[in-house]
């Protein structure tokens, strides 16, 4: 099965930044989050493990008010219930895929 932007649903579209829910199951989420030039998602938390893998431009990831810079090729890891947040500081879109967990005990 393929699972793409085009076919996917919007889960968040908000201040230049959209979500697309590519795909969900068995406690995994898998979104395609865009922000354009400017675009900032705020800080906030889920009950989630969360990788975030950048695919295209660069951006400023917000961990718990901790900055971390991350262009294309990089993944970020963010337990649960850590405040997280991006924005895009660049010219260009930025591009992430966004891979939620369920915590397993």
């Amino acid at each position: 099965m393929i699972h793409n932007i085009e076919t996917g649903e919007t889960v968040y579209e908000q201040d230049g930044c959209r979500g697309i829910r590519l795909y969900e199951s068995d406690g995994n989420e898998y979104v395609h989050l865009s922000l354009d030039p400017g675009g900032e998602i705020p800080e906030h938390s889920l009950p989630l493990a969360v990788s975030f893998y950048v695919l295209k431009g660069s951006g400023i990831c917000t961990v718990s008010g901790n900055p971390f810079s991350a262009s294309e090729g990089d993944m970020l890891e963010c337990p649960p219930n850590e405040l997280r947040g991006w924005k895009n500081a660049s010219d260009v879109p930025f591009e992430v895929l966004v891979i939620k967990r369920e915590a397993r005990l």
